[in-house]
C-alpha cells in the first residue's frame, strides 16, 4: 500500500527501510541546497525563479520515495506470505497421507490374524514379535511415524514397536472416539498418555476388527511432527534469515516455530485476520507478521492450524536488492524494468518527468547567463558570482535528478527482484511437492510387497485361477484406496503378469515385462530396496510415458524372490495437479495470468507441463543450463520466449527424507521451472524508444575559460548528437516550441512562425538543415530566438536540448569558409572545450547570418501570412 495508506501507528516502520533513508537523506541535503540557492538567486538578481522547480523536484521526489516505501514493505509481506502459506499447506498436503495411511493399515490382514489369535488364546510371545517386526517393517517405509500401538478395546496396549514406551494401558478418550466415529479416521494433537513422556503429540488412530469383522480394538499411528516441522522450515527459512515460521492452533498459540527461542511453543500471538500483515510486539520487540489459512487438499483442511510467519522490524528490510540481482543480465533487467505490465504509467513515467523539470530548469539557468551578458549594469565580480550561482543551481538540478533515477532504479529492481525470488520460491515449492508425493510412491511399492497374500500365493508353483482373483481383489482393494495409480500389477519371478488392479490393463495379463528396471529389480536385496522406472512409454499405461515404482515379492521364509509388484503412477493428471498448486497466485487465488510451470529431467525431457506448447516428452531447449542445476540448487533468471519477457525459478530435485537422499540407490534429477511473465517485448521496447526521446545534456564544459583575457561567451545547445553555439550577446533567450504554426507551400527546414514578445517571428527547423536525426520528445525541445543586433531581424531556430555557456577565446575557433563537411551546415568554425572530465568536445560555431540567409528567401510568404497568425 502506498506509505499515506499505511496507518500512522506503523509509520515508523520506514525508518526501517535502509535504502529509502539513505535516498531521502541524501534528498534532504540537496532540499536545503535549493534553499541556499533560491535565497542566493533572490539576493544577487539573476533572473531565475526556482519556485516552480523546486514544488516540481519536492513532488517528484514524494511520488518516488512513496513508491520505494510501498514496494520494499510489500516485498517484505510478499515474502513473509509465502513462508506462512506454504509453511501450513505443506503440512496439511502430509498429514492427508496420513489420513488414508490409517484407514488402510487398520485393515491389514497381519493385524486381523494376530487379533484372532489373541481374543482366542493362542497368540503367544512369538506372534507378539512378529507382529512388532512388521510395525518396524512399516515405520522403516513410512519414516514419518515415531510409534505405531495396537490397543484392545479397553485400552490395554497389545503390541507397539517402541518398546521403550512406558505405557501398558490408556484411558485417553481417543479410544473410544476411535472405537464410535463414523469418519474415516480420528485425529489429535495434544497430550496424551499413550506417548507420556512427550507435551504433545499428532496421533492417527482408527478401529480394527478381526477377520469375521469383530470391533477389536484400535490401531494408532504416532506421527513425528516435531522432526517433519524441522525438514518444512529447513526448507523454507535459509539460516542467515531473520524470519520466523510459526504454526498456530485455532487460538492462536503456537504448535511449531522455526526459532523457539525467539517464539516459543505455546506462546499466544496476535493473527493478522483478514489483513496482509500485521505490525506486532512480542517479548519487547516488534514485529511483522502475517497470518494465512490452509487452502486444504482434496477436502482435507487439516487439524485446524493456521500459518504465521513474522520478522523483527529491525530486519525487515535488510536484503540488498543490487545483490539479489547481480547475477541477471543487465542489458535483460534494464528492459523488464521498464514493462508496463509491472509498472504503472505514473511511475514510468517519473524519470521522464525529472527530465522534464530538469530541461525547463535549464532553460531558465541558460536565460539567466544570457541576460547576464546582455546586461550591461553588472560589474565584472557580479557577473561572475552569478554566472557561478546559476551553474551552482543548475548542477544541484542534475544531483537531484541523478538521485531521483537512482531511487527509481532501486524501486524498479525492488519489483523485479520480488518476481525473481517469487519464481524461485515457487519452484521451490513445485519440486517440493514432487518430492514428498514420489516419497510415498516408493513407501507404497515396498510395502505391498510385503502383504502376505502376495507372498503366499507367489511362492506356489501351480497357482489356481482363485488364486489370482485372490491377488486381483487385493489389488483392486488398493487401488480403490489409492487412486494415484493408474494400475498396479503382480507379476512372477519371470516378469510374466498375473494380475492387474484396472479391467482396462487386462490385455496385459499374461504378458512379460521386458524393461529394463526389471532386470533391475531381480537384483533387489532386501525389503528397503526398489526401483523405479526412467519416464518413458509402456503398454502399463497406454503407450504413454511415467514412472512405475516395482519392488520384490519374497517368499514367506524371506530366502527368495518370488516375484514382484509394479505401482504405475498415473502421471498426466498427477503432476499437472502438482504444477497448477504450485503456479503463483493474484489477489484473488486465480493463477498469474501468462504464468506456467515444467518439471523436466536430467535429459532435459519434459515430464509435465501447465502449458501446452511444452509437451510431455518433448525437449527442454529454452535455457538448458536451469536444468543442470546440483540436487537442491535453486536459481532464477529472465528470458525471452514467444515475444514475452519471463522471471524464471528453478530448483533441482534433492528428495524427502530417505526417498533420493544420499544413501538412496535410485537418483534421478528432476527440475521444477517456473514462468512468471514480466512484459511484452514489443511494448517494452516501444517504452524504450520513447524514453530516449528524452535527452540529457552530454556533460558540463568547465567554467575556467572565463578567467582568460579576451574570452567571449558563447550560448551552445545540441541538435540531435551534435553539439553547437552562437554568440551569447547574438541570443535572447530560449523558449518552449509551443504554438507554432506551419505554413503552407514553405520549406521543410522551416518549422513555421510562432508569437514572441508582441510580434511574429519564423522558426528554422535546425536538424532538418543539417539533415540528422532528432529523437528529443517534442515538449523537450527549445526554440533559441536569436537577434543579432537591435537592427537585425529576430528569428528561433528549434533544438534538441541546452548546453552550458562556456568562454572562448575567438582566436581558438578555426574558422571555415565553406559550408561544414558533416553537413548543410552554415557553421562559421569549429574549436574545442574541455569537459570537467578533461575530455575535449568539439563545438561547431554557427553564423547567424548564415542562418538567416536560409529563412531570408520565405520572408514575403512569411509576412503575408502575419495577418493570418496575429488574427
Amino acid at each position: 500500500m502506498p506509505t499515506d495508506q499505511i496507518p500512522s501507528s506503523h509509520c515508523h516502520m520506514i525508518d526501517s527501510m535502509v535504502s529509502l533513508n539513505r535516498y531521502r537523506d541524501g534528498l534532504q541535503q540537496l532540499q536545503n541546497v535549493w534553499d541556499n540557492l533560491s535565497l542566493l538567486s533572490q539576493l544577487s538578481g539573476t533572473g531565475t525563479d526556482m519556485t516552480e522547480t523546486r514544488q516540481a523536484f519536492s513532488q517528484v521526489t514524494n511520488d518516488v520515495l512513496n513508491s520505494l516505501a510501498e514496494e520494499t514493505l510489500d516485498k517484505t509481506v510478499t515474502s513473509l506470505t509465502s513462508k506462512a502459506q506454504v509453511t501450513v499447506d505443506i503440512v496439511v498436503r502430509n498429514l492427508f497421507e496420513r489420513t488414508a495411511d490409517i484407514g488402510f493399515l487398520a485393515t491389514d490382514d497381519d493385524i486381523r490374524a494376530f487379533l484372532d489369535k489373541h481374543f482366542s488364546g493362542a497368540a503367544y510371545p512369538s506372534d507378539v514379535d512378529a507382529l512388532r517386526h512388521r510395525f518396524r517393517e512399516y515405520v522403516k517405509k513410512y519414516s514419518v511415524y515415531s510409534n505405531i500401538i495396537l490397543l484392545d478395546t479397553d485400552g490395554h496396549v497389545l503390541v507397539q514397536m517402541d518398546e521403550k514406551n512406558p505405557v501398558s494401558q490408556s484411558q485417553d478418550a481417543l479410544i473410544a472416539e476411535a472405537l464410535q466415529t463414523t469418519e474415516a479416521y480420528v485425529e489429535v494433537f495434544r497430550k496424551t498418555d499413550l506417548l507420556p513422556e512427550q507435551n504433545t503429540s499428532l496421533i492417527y488412530a482408527y478401529r480394527v476388527t478381526t477377520t469375521n469383522q469383530r470391533v477389536a480394538g484400535v490401531l494408532c499411528l504416532c506421527f513425528r511432527f516435531e522432526n517433519e516441522m524441522e525438514g518444512v522450515f529447513g526448507d523454507l527459512i535459509a539460516h542467515q534469515d531473520w524470519a520466523v515460521g510459526l504454526l498456530l492452533d485455532q487460538k492462536g498459540c503456537v504448535v511449531a516455530s522455526s526459532d523457539k527461542y525467539q517464539i516459543p511453543i505455546g506462546a499466544p500471538l496476535e493473527v493478522a485476520a483478514d489483513k496482509d500483515y500485521l505490525l506486532t510486539r512480542f517479548a519487547g520487540r516488534e514485529y511483522i507478521a502475517v497470518t494465512c489459512k490452509t487452502k486444504g487438499y482434496q477436502g482435507y483442511m487439516g487439524p485446524g492450524w493456521i500459518g504465521h510467519a513474522m520478522i523483527p522490524l529491525e530486519h525487515a528490510f535488510d536484503g540488498d536488492i543490487a545483490t539479489s540481482v547481480a547475477g541477471i543480465d543487465k542489458k535483460l533487467l534494464a528492459k523488464v524494468m521498464r514493462s508496463p505490465l509491472l509498472f504503472s504509467q505514473t511511475l514510468l513515467g517519473i524519470p521522464k518527468q525529472a527530465s522534464t523539470i530538469q530541461n525547463r530548469l535549464n532553460q531558465s539557468v541558460w536565460n539567466g547567463n544570457i541576460w547576464q551578458k546582455r546586461e550591461s549594469g553588472q560589474t565584472a565580480h557580479q557577473s561572475s558570482f552569478s554566472k557561478t550561482l546559476l551553474w551552482e543551481i543548475s548542477n544541484t538540478g542534475f544531483k537531484t535528478q541523478n538521485v531521483i533515477e537512482t531511487t527509481v532504479s532501486d524501486l524498479y529492481q525492488t519489483v523485479v527482484s520480488v518476481m525473481l525470488e517469487n519464481s524461485r520460491f515457487f519452484a521451490s515449492l513445485a519440486v517440493d511437492i514432487m518430492d514428498r508425493n514420489l516419497y510415498e510412491r516408493a513407501n507404497d511399492c515396498r510395502w505391498w510387497a510385503l502383504t502376505t497374500t502376495f507372498r503366499q500365493l507367489l511362492s506356489h508353483s501351480n497357482r489356481s485361477r482363485s488364486d489370482v482373483a485372490a491377488i486381483e481383489k487385493v489389488l483392486s482393494y488398493i487401488n480403490g484406496l489409492y487412486t494415484v495409480y493408474a494400475n498396479l500389477v503382480v507379476f512372477d519371478r519371470q516378469g510374466e503378469i498375473i494380475a492387474v488392479s484396472n479391467p482396462a490393463y487386462n490385455e496385459c495379463v499374461g504378458t512379460f515385462i521386458e524393461a529394463e528396471w526389471m532386470s533391475r529389480l531381480r537384483g533387489i536385496r532386501n525389503s528397503q530396496d526398489y526401483v523405479v522406472s526412467r519416464f518413458e512409454a509402456t503398454p502399463l499405461y497406454k503407450n504413454k510415458p511415467t514412472y512405475i515404482y516395482a519392488a520384490a515379492i519374497r517368499s514367506e521364509d524371506d530366502v527368495s524372490i518370488v516375484g514382484g509388484i509394479g505401482i504405475v503412477f498415473d502421471s498426466a493428471p498427477q503432476f499437472a495437479a502438482m504444477l497448477t498448486d504450485a503456479l503463483p497466485r493474484d489477489t484473488a487465488g486465480e493463477p498469474i495470468a501468462g504464468s506456467f510451470t515444467l518439471y523436466v529431467d536430467g535429459d532435459l525431457q519434459v515430464i509435465s507441463s501447465t502449458l501446452p506448447a511444452f509437451a510431455v516428452g518433448s525437449t527442454f531447449t529454452i535455457q538448458p543450463s536451469l536444468c543442470k542445476l546440483a540436487a537442491g540448487e535453486a536459481a532464477f533468471d529472465i528470458l525471452l520466449y514467444e515475444g514475452q519477457y519471463y522471471a524464471v525459478g528453478a530448483r533441482a530435485s534433492s528428495g524427502y527424507r530417505e526417498f533420493k537422499g544420499p544413501n538412496d540407490p535410485y537418483q534421478n534429477a528432476v527440475t521444477a521451472l517456473i514462468f512468471i511473465p514480466l512484459g511484452n517485448a514489443a511494448d517494452i521496447d516501444a517504452m524504450i524508444s520513447s524514453d530516449n526521446t528524452y535527452q540529457h545534456t552530454q556533460f558540463k564544459p568547465t567554467s575556467s575559460g572565463s578567467a582568460v583575457a579576451g574570452a567571449e561567451e558563447y550560448a551552445t545547445f545540441y541538435v540531435g548528437n551534435e553539439w553547437m553555439a552562437l554568440p551569447a550577446g547574438q541570443v535572447l533567450e530560449a523558449v518552449q516550441p509551443e504554438n507554432i504554426k506551419q505554413l503552407p507551400e514553405s520549406a521543410h527546414i522551416l518549422e513555421g512562425v510562432m508569437q514572441h514578445r508582441g510580434g511574429v517571428i519564423p522558426v528554422l527547423n535546425l536538424a532538418k538543415l543539417i539533415n540528422t536525426e532528432c529523437h528529443t520528445a517534442p515538449e523537450n525541445r527549445q526554440v533559441i530566438v536569436i537577434e543579432a543586433t537591435e537592427e537585425s531581424p529576430r528569428f528561433g531556430i528549434l533544438v534538441s536540448a541546452l548546453g552550458e555557456i562556456p568562454s572562448i577565446v575567438p582566436a581558438n575557433i578555426e574558422l571555415i569558409a565553406t559550408i561544414f563537411s558533416i553537413g548543410n551546415t552554415p557553421a562559421e568554425g569549429v574549436t574545442r572545450v574541455k569537459s570537467d572530465s578533461g575530455k575535449d568536445n568539439l563545438l561547431i560555431v554557427l553564423s547567424t547570418q548564415s542562418l538567416w540567409k536560409k529563412i531570408h528567401n520565405y520572408q514575403q510568404a512569411l509576412e503575408n501570412n502575419v495577418v493570418q497568425i496575429a488574427a
